[in-house]
C-alpha cells in the first residue's frame, strides 16, 4: 500500500512538471526574430525610389543656420569710403588791369574764387608764338584745319578785339621755350609764325587759383580764346 501512494506522488509531481515546464524551465524568448523571406525581396526602379514621400526637415533646426548665415552675410558687405578727388594749385595770367577785371567776371561765372597778385613788369614778360591775325572768323577756321592736316594740335583762333582771328600756339615765361615751338612749327611746314613779346598795357595781375579739380583746370583752359596772352600753369599749394 505505502509502495502504490508513493508511486502515484510521483506520477503525479511528474505530470505537474510536464505541464507547467514552461513556467518552471527556461523556454525560448517570447519575441522571436523575424525571418528573412528572400521570395519577398522586392527591389525599387528609381522612379518608384523618387516618388517616395520625402522627410520634412524641422523648421526649428534649421533655424540657427539661417541666423548665422545672415549674419555672415552682413559681415561681408564691403564698405564704401568716400573719394575726395585730387586738387592742385594754379596761376593764370599776365593780365592788364582792365583785363583782370573781364578775367575775374569770366572765373566768377564758373562758381571759381580767385586771388588777385599784382606782378612786376620782369615777371610780367612774356613770349608769344602765334600767327597774325586773318581777315575774318572763316578764313581762321580754314587755316586751322590747314595746320591741323600739317601735324599741329595745340593752336586756337584769338578772340580777343585787338588780335580778333590771330591763332595762337602758346604763351611762354621762357624765351627759349617760345623759340624751339616756333622752330618745330616751322620744320612741319607752317607759315607766318610770330615770336613776340606780349605788351599787357599798364599794368600787370595774375589770379591765384587753391584746390582746382581736373573738370574746372578743363573749364579754365577753355577761356584761352579769350585770353590768348593768358598762361595757366600748375604751381605749389601754399
Amino acid at each position: 500500500m505505502k509502495k502504490l501512494v508513493g508511486l502515484l506522488v510521483v506520477v503525479n509531481i511528474g505530470l505537474l512538471v510536464y505541464f507547467n515546464s514552461d513556467r518552471i524551465l527556461p523556454g525560448s524568448p517570447a519575441i522571436k526574430q523575424l525571418e528573412i523571406n528572400p521570395e519577398k525581396i522586392t527591389i525599387l526602379s528609381q522612379q518608384e525610389i523618387d516618388a517616395l514621400p520625402k522627410k520634412t526637415p524641422n523648421v526649428a533646426n534649421t533655424m540657427p543656420a539661417v541666423a548665422v548665415t545672415a549674419a555672415t552675410a552682413v559681415s561681408t558687405v564691403p564698405t564704401t569710403t568716400a573719394v575726395t578727388a585730387a586738387t592742385s594749385c594754379y596761376e593764370w595770367g599776365i593780365f592788364s588791369a582792365p583785363n583782370v577785371a573781364s578775367a575775374q567776371t569770366a572765373v566768377s561765372k564758373l562758381s571759381l574764387q580767385a586771388m588777385v597778385k599784382e606782378q612786376t613788369a620782369q615777371d610780367a614778360k612774356r613770349f608769344w608764338v602765334y600767327r597774325p591775325p586773318l581777315k575774318s572768323t572763316q578764313e581762321a577756321q580754314v587755316k586751322v584745319a590747314e595746320l591741323k592736316a600739317l601735324g599741329v594740335q595745340d593752336m586756337f583762333v584769338v578772340q580777343e578785339p585787338k588780335w580778333r582771328n590771330a591763332i595762337s600756339f602758346g604763351v611762354f615765361e621762357d624765351e627759349q621755350l617760345a623759340t624751339k615751338l616756333m622752330n618745330e612749327l616751322k620744320e612741319k611746314g607752317v607759315r607766318d609764325v610770330v615770336k613776340a613779346i606780349r605788351s599787357q598795357g599798364k599794368g600787370h595781375f595774375s589770379l591765384l587759383f587753391k584746390s582746382l579739380a581736373e573738370p574746372q583746370v578743363t573749364a579754365l583752359k577753355q577761356l584761352k580764346p579769350a585770353f590768348p596772352a593768358a598762361e595757366l600753369k600748375e604751381i605749389p599749394c601754399k
